[in-house]
C-alpha cells in the first residue's frame, strides 16, 4: 500500500461505510499510486437528491508514469425502511444496471455501425467497483459539467440538446430490442414502473391539489378540485400501461436535476443525462413530457412546445438509421401523435406528483419519518407562478 500523505478533510475516509472504503482503496491500488492525498467532501444537491448520500472524492499523488489525478463521484444509498413509496434497493439496482450493463451494450451497438464519436449516447464513466450500495462514476463537474439549478432558466438549445439525448436513448432502447429480442425480453421489459399507488399516495397526491387549488377562486378552483379523482384513477393505468402505447425502456425521471450540462462561452454544447433510478418499460412520450413540464414555464412552452415534439421525433428517427431501423416501423409518426394527444395530461398529473420533490425546500425534505399523507405541503411562493403556468396551459388545451 501507497503512503498517505497528512491531509484536509470535510469527510474523513473512515467515516465512510466499509464497503465504501475498501471500493476507494480498490480504485488506488488499481492507479498503482506511490504517494497519494484524498479529499472527500459532501455534494450540495440543493435538496435534490433524497435517496442518496453524495460525495465528491478527489484522489492526487504520484505513479511510476508521473501526476494523477482520479476524481469520482459517489451517491451512498440511504436506508429508508420506512419509506413504501419506492423500493429503494430497487432504484439502485436499476441504476446499476444502466452503469454496469446496459452501457456496454449500447457502446457495442454503436461501435458496430459506426457512430461518430460527438453523436453518441453519452452516459458517465462508471468504476467496477460500484456496488447496489453506492454507485461510484467519474465527477464530470471536474470536466465543467453542472447541474442548473430549480429555478434557473432554461435556453432552447439547453431544451434541443436535452430533448436529443432523450431521443437516442429511447432509440438505442429501440435497436436492443429489435437486434437483441431475447436480452430485451429478460432484462429490460421486466422493469415495472417501481411506484406504489396506495391510500398513502392518494393522500399526497389530494394534498397538492388542494395546495394548487388554494391559487385560485371560483371555477378553476373547482375544476382542480376535481382532477384529483381523475388523477388517482388515470396516473397508474399510464404507468402501468404496457398495451395501448410504444413502449420501450424509458429514464422515468427526466428533468433538470438530472442532466448534467457543460457550457461554451454562456452557449450550453453538451448535455449528459444521469441518475437511472427510475427506469421502467413505458411510454417514451413520459419522458419527454415530464423534462417539458418540469423545466420549461409557459412562455417557453408556448413558442418552442411543438417544435421541440417535432424535433425529438426527427432525432429519433435519425438516430434509428444508424441501425438500418424504419422510425414508420419502430414508432408511426400516426401513432406517435396520437399517443402524445392521448397521454398529453400525463405531464400535469406526474408533475404535481414529483412537485412535493422538485418544489421542495432548498434543505430537501425528509422522507420515511412518517406518512407522506402527513408531508407538508407549503412550498416556497416562488414556485406559484410554476404550478400556475401548468394549470393555464392545461385548461387552455382542453385537459382541465
Amino acid at each position: 500500500m501507497a503512503d498517505i500523505k497528512s491531509n484536509e478533510l470535510d469527510v474523513s475516509l473512515e467515516s465512510l461505510s466499509k464497503s465504501l472504503q475498501n471500493s476507494i482503496k480498490s480504485i488506488i491500488e488499481k492507479a498503482k499510486y506511490k504517494n497519494y492525498n484524498i479529499a472527500i467532501k459532501h455534494f450540495d444537491t440543493q435538496g435534490n437528491n433524497v435517496f442518496g448520500d453524495p460525495y465528491e472524492i478527489d484522489i492526487t499523488g504520484e505513479t511510476a508514469e508521473g501526476k494523477k489525478d482520479v476524481n469520482i463521484f459517489v451517491k451512498q444509498q440511504i436506508p429508508q425502511n420506512n419509506f413504501k413509496l419506492l423500493s429503494i434497493k430497487n432504484l439502485y439496482s436499476n441504476e446499476m444496471f444502466i452503469y454496469k450493463d446496459l452501457s456496454k451494450i449500447f457502446a457495442s451497438l454503436q461501435d458496430e455501425v459506426n457512430v461518430p464519436r460527438e453523436d453518441r449516447y453519452k452516459i458517465p464513466k462508471v468504476y467496477e467497483e460500484s456496488d447496489d450500495n453506492a454507485i461510484i462514476l467519474e465527477n464530470l463537474s471536474k470536466k465543467g459539467f453542472r447541474t442548473y439549478e430549480k429555478l434557473e432558466v432554461v435556453s432552447i438549445k439547453y431544451a434541443q440538446l436535452a430533448v436529443q439525448e432523450m431521443a437516442k436513448f429511447h432509440a438505442l432502447n429501440f435497436a436492443v430490442e429489435h437486434k437483441m429480442p431475447d436480452y430485451f425480453n429478460k432484462k429490460m421489459k421486466v422493469l415495472k414502473c417501481d411506484i406504489v399507488f396506495d391510500d398513502d399516495w392518494k393522500g399526497l397526491m389530494r394534498n397538492i391539489c388542494a395546495h394548487v387549488a388554494s391559487l385560485y377562486d371560483n371555477d378553476v378552483k373547482n375544476r382542480i378540485e376535481k382532477f384529483y379523482s381523475t388523477l388517482i384513477e388515470k396516473l397508474p393505468k399510464y404507468c402501468n400501461d404496457q398495451t395501448t402505447v410504444r413502449c420501450t425502456l424509458i429514464h422515468g425521471d427526466y428533468k433538470k436535476n438530472n442532466l448534467l450540462v457543460r457550457t461554451q462561452d454562456g452557449e450550453v454544447v453538451e448535455i449528459v443525462p444521469i441518475d437511472y433510478q427510475l427506469i421502467h418499460y413505458g411510454c417514451p412520450l413520459f419522458d419527454f413530457f415530464l423534462f417539458i413540464f418540469s423545466s420549461t414555464d409557459r412562455k417557453f412552452r408556448k413558442k418552442h412546445l411543438n417544435d421541440l415534439k417535432e424535433f425529438y421525433f426527427e432525432t429519433l428517427s435519425r438516430f434509428l438509421m444508424y441501425f438500418d431501423m424504419d422510425v414508420e416501423t419502430v414508432y408511426p409518426k400516426k401513432k406517435f401523435e396520437k399517443d402524445y394527444a392521448e397521454r398529453l395530461d400525463f405531464g400535469l398529473m406526474k408533475m404535481l406528483f414529483f412537485s412535493f420533490v422538485i418544489f421542495a425546500p432548498d434543505s430537501g425534505i425528509e422522507l420515511g419519518k412518517g406518512p407522506l399523507s402527513e408531508l407538508p405541503i407549503c412550498p416556497d411562493k416562488k414556485y406559484d407562478d410554476l404550478y400556475r403556468d401548468l394549470i393555464d396551459d392545461f385548461i387552455e388545451w382542453g385537459y382541465l
